[in-house]
């Protein structure tokens, strides 16, 4: 049977003011399981122990949770509960090093040249369940961000509807491969100010534009959302020596 550990000092709760708290619970599993002490296949305690654990609400740690299950680091299994699926054991050339040591800022520029094509595609070929799927991710992530609540979810899910409803399993699995940079990116997005508000706006307005069958539009909306983006990456700190010219 799984053992159960405390949290160690650096992670308590009265250290938990400096960032959102799911980003600590997040933060917390990723270092135990890479750590080693919950391994490939073990069982995570319940998320209520682990809320009473750390002093959150279980919805912070649902939440982190939810991410990690995305990026495929746990598995989640109704009945039976929450297990480590990838150990995070790799060798240094793997993919995780691969994501530590590439700047959002490439990211982003990644993404101008992917996704405002996936936008117009979608508007293209997705079917009008899929439209839908888009349109309701955009329409909660509004909504909980003008009641001040975690959206992260809900803005995953509203980008990897758009990759599934442009019908194109390449671009798809390109965007899957970089879920956990994704992941990343909107973490640090959420803690620029007035962005959570401009994002949510945009990602109705790109929705609007996919339901509506309007490609052109779809395409250019998606191109100044991340664009703002970028934008505000290069704000936040001057470009680095790796970053392209």
């Amino acid at each position: 049977m799984l053992t159960h550990h405390r949290f160690e000092k650096g992670m308590q709760p009265e250290k938990m003011g400096k960032k959102l708290t799911y980003e600590t619970v997040y933060e917390e599993i990723k270092r135990r399981i890479k750590s080693g002490e919950w391994k490939h296949g073990e069982r995570l305690p319940p998320l209520e122990q682990l809320s009473a654990e750390l002093g959150v609400g279980i919805s912070s740690v649902r939440e982190a949770v939810r991410i990690l299950g995305k990026q495929k680091i746990l598995t989640i299994e109704q009945g039976r509960g929450t297990f480590v699926q990838d150990d995070l054991s790799d060798t240094p050339s793997d993919r995780l090093d691969f994501l530590e040591r590439a700047s959002l800022v490439q990211l982003t520029e990644a993404r101008i040249i992917i996704e405002p094509e996936l936008a117009a595609l979608a508007a293209e070929k997705g079917t009008p369940e899929q439209l839908e799927q888009i349109m309701d991710a955009a329409e909660t992530m509004k909504k909980k961000v003008e009641h001040g609540e975690p959206f992260l979810r809900e803005d995953m899910l509203f980008h990897e509807w758009i990759a599934r409803a442009a019908q194109n399993d390449v671009m798809f699995h390109m965007m899957d491969r970089i879920s956990d940079l994704l992941v990343d990116s909107r973490r640090r997005s959420m803690k620029w100010s007035g962005m959570d508000e401009k994002a949510a706006s945009y990602h109705y307005l790109i929705a609007r534009a996919i339901i509506q069958r309007n490609p052109t539009q779809a395409r250019t909306l998606m191109k100044s959302h991340l664009e703002d983006m970028l934008d505000e990456l290069k704000k936040e700190r001057p470009a680095r020596s790796d970053d392209p010219k």
